[in-house]
């Protein structure tokens, strides 16, 4: 375990021991900033000594890997669970104003299409935007602890073809699945036997409709994926809500999202240096000989081909929203949601109680609050606030050293 150093002006120095921090604090030399990862800062001047501290980054759709290496020791490992909420938060909030604004302003124009943003160039979608600043802020927060000279950052690419038709091979990439087709409305149709794809015992319509699975309203693309067929019949029964259709969940869509947040820190102006999933895996594998993990992974892109000894600490990160949009509760919202300090207590607020160390996951205007684990697992679901002391203030990222 390291103890991270921050001069008297707040810029990172070289980690040091818990031994010495703790001679540091006692003498009142310092003063604790962080619990975790447990960080001081200096209250004297220091000399400013460092050495080379070459980070790494293991970028990902789902899971964040990051390290650094000084002096040949990993000195920093971690994981950073990213949002996945995202999409359905905004269509929480956008029900929310399209009620209020039927209640409040019926007979006003709309206005959800003049947005400027909309179609500004190299516009992300909301929720690759999260993943994207998610990475950003993992580099900002080790440059906060550590004072990194050169960063390497791991850009992937995967093979989409390959994903859905693991067995293509040589001249096969240029014999999809499509070719010899008109359209895709036609393939489909072939594909599906022209029968109607909906599974129900009934009497089926001989005029078939190609639908989408996903609407083109909720982002679904024109991708076969995406596309079935259905008789006229079973297309309008779905349509008005009668029976529900089935979704796989696509097997390319977080292999998608990496590609696309790759070209996004790309242009950044982040300066660092690329590196590539064969070269991370064959240092993880050959030179280091660890187990596959996102932290490992971020270990290897740092390190130049020499063994290091494993840190056994890895800070988990979880990122979670800043607030809940939902301000009122009630038929006629007419109950008020306590969205700021409860009893003391703030949503994610991390508070040891008699059953243990958790963040809060809601409150009751009872007094009574829900504690959940870092991993979001229940620690109690009625704890009283009075018997619960705060650690640590909420914030965007919930962190656990371990």
């Amino acid at each position: 375990m390291l103890v991270y150093v921050l001069n008297h002006h707040g810029k990172p120095l070289m980690p040091c021991s818990p031994d010495r921090a703790r001679h540091l604090l006692k003498d009142g030399k310092a003063k604790v900033v962080r619990r975790d990862p447990f960080t001081i800062k200096l209250l004297f001047g220091a000399s400013g000594y460092k050495q080379d501290v070459v980070a790494g980054m293991d970028t990902g759709s789902k899971t964040i890997g990051s390290a650094a290496i000084a002096n040949g020791k990993v000195v920093y490992r971690a994981e950073a669970i990213l949002r996945d909420d995202v999409s359905r938060k905004l269509k929480q909030r956008a029900m929310y104003r399209r009620a209020r604004r039927g209640r409040k302003t019926r007979y006003r124009k709309p206005r959800w299409n003049n947005r400027a943003s909309l179609c500004a160039d190299g516009r992300l979608a909301p929720s690759i935007r999260s993943k994207v600043e998610s990475h950003l802020r993992e580099r900002d927060f080790v440059a906060r602890i550590l004072p990194v000279r050169r960063w390497k950052v791991e850009l992937a690419s995967f093979d989409i073809h390959k994903i859905v038709n693991p067995d293509i091979e040589g001249a096969g990439y240029q014999e999809g699945a499509q070719k010899g087709f008109y359209n895709t409305k036609a393939y489909v149709l072939h594909r599906d036997g022209y029968k109607c794809q909906s599974g129900r015992q009934s009497k089926h319509s001989p005029k078939l409709h190609v639908h989408h699975k996903v609407f083109r309203a909720h982002g679904g693309s024109d991708e076969p994926s995406n596309l079935v067929t259905l008789c006229a019949t079973c297309h309008d029964d779905l349509h008005a809500g009668k029976f529900k259709l089935k979704v796989k969940r696509s097997r390319t869509r977080h292999a998608t999202e990496v590609g696309i947040v790759k070209g996004a820190i790309a242009g950044t102006g982040w300066a660092f240096s690329p590196t590539f999933g064969y070269e991370t895996k064959w240092k993880r594998e050959q030179c280091l000989g660890w187990p596959k993990s996102h932290a490992a992974d971020a270990v290897a892109c740092c390190e130049d081909g020499a063994v290091v000894p494993p840190n056994p600490t890895v800070v988990r990160k979880r990122h979670v929203a800043k607030g809940d949009y939902q301000q009122t509760s009630g038929q006629r919202s007419e109950q008020r949601i306590p969205t700021g300090k409860l009893f003391g207590l703030r949503k994610f607020d991390l508070v040891a109680t008699p059953n243990g160390v958790g963040f809060v996951k809601g409150k009751r205007s009872t007094g009574y609050f829900a504690i959940a684990g870092f991993d979001d697992t229940p620690i109690s679901n009625s704890t009283k606030a009075a018997s619960c002391v705060r650690l640590a203030a909420r914030s965007t990222s919930l962190i656990r050293s371990g």
